[in-house]
């Protein structure tokens, strides 16, 4: 990931020299809980308690999770309306009853500002070793399993604009490479994807977003050469977000949220020969509550609490009940804000 980490070099160096403006920090510590970090199904859950290697070295299916963070953000122009904006972040999460699940992400944005919600931003971002579960590795039989890790490196560009006076949109083109760890590179993917937002500012009340989103992601597996477990995995999705913020009269709170997100993905996979993926669809549900209290200006507290539902649709029942599960997820975290000028 040398290509990423150049990126991000030169945009962190170039904003911390170019301009005399403060550096804005933001300090995370999160502590959460996840009650099927491996996404089993019931038949997984059943199999697993027989057959300890589905699992790796974890001893429980579900976690504590602590996750620390940073953010900075700093302006290295600005002239009346006019603004160009950098901001990085970085994170590690570690699944405390999970060794196989410990990682990293970070990004970095770039964007020009020339209004209120009128801006375009390139964006870069990287996930670094996420673990999924153990799988077998065909490519040695059917018996031995090798745990599954993948790496995203995600760009895009959004233009956002504002309409209306209490109305903006946002439109993203996207480009997400997603690559596994050895023994699991048949599965890498290219995806590209173009998201649509509508935002509403409601008076009195808070905001409202429509979001869409269409991808499509390319797979080079079934080409030459071929190795046991590869067909083609090659999908198409579509995602719909509506997420919906109330920041007026919460009582002591300042802001409650609620969002619904739902991923349709049909596969390509037609091979008689590859039952798992052939014809193979799946609904992807999250339900997302979150709250938030300022204990004072440069200090917040936040709740959140996601639980996700997969129904998974096939011609072979046995795949439909393999690959669709619910998951449960809380999370309590601190932000602290810090401004720093060295000059």
């Amino acid at each position: 990931m040398s290509y990423f980490k150049i990126n991000i070099k030169i945009v962190l160096f170039l904003g911390f020299l170019m301009a005399s403006t403060p550096i804005e920090y933001t300090l995370g510590i999160s502590t959460g809980y996840d009650n099927n970090v491996m996404r089993f199904s019931e038949k997984e859950f059943e199999e697993a308690a027989q057959s300890p290697d589905i699992i790796g070295r974890a001893t429980t299916f579900d976690s504590y999770i602590l996750k620390l963070s940073l953010k900075a953000k700093k302006t290295i122009y600005k002239l009346r309306k006019k603004e160009v904006l950098i901001q990085s972040n970085f994170s590690f999460s570690d699944y405390r009853n999970n060794d196989n699940k410990r990682y990293w992400s970070g990004g970095a944005d770039i964007s020009f500002k020339w209004g209120s919600y009128k801006n375009i931003k390139y964006s870069l971002r990287h996930l670094n070793s996420y673990y999924l579960r153990h799988y077998i590795n065909k490519d040695i039989g059917n018996s031995v399993y090798s745990p599954c890790l993948f790496s995203d490196r995600n760009q895009s560009v959004a233009l956002s604009y504002k309409f209306k006076k209490r109305t903006w949109s946002v439109i993203t083109i996207g480009y997400l490479q997603r690559y596994y760890d050895k023994p699991f590179i048949e599965f890498d993917l290219d995806i590209l994807y173009l998201r649509a937002k509508q935002n509403f500012r409601i008076k009195n009340l808070g905001s409202i977003g429509i979001q869409f989103e269409s991808g499509r992601a390319i797979s080079n597996s079934n080409e030459i050469p071929l190795r046991p477990s590869s067909f083609d995995r090659s999908y198409r999705s579509s995602e719909l977000y509506i997420p919906i913020v109330i920041s007026k009269n919460v009582l002591f709170l300042d802001e409650v949220g609620t969002s619904y997100r739902s991923e349709v993905r049909e596969y390509d996979a037609e091979d008689f020969n590859d039952p798992l993926h052939s014809g193979r669809s799946h609904k992807d549900s999250k339900y997302d509550f979150w709250i938030k209290k300022k204990i004072s200006n440069d200090l917040a507290v936040k709740f959140m609490s996601r639980y996700r539902n997969r129904q998974t649709t096939s011609s072979y029942d046995w795949v439909s009940n393999l690959k669709s599960f619910n998951q449960l997820q809380t999370w309590l975290s601190i932000e602290w804000d810090i401004d720093y000028d060295r000059y």
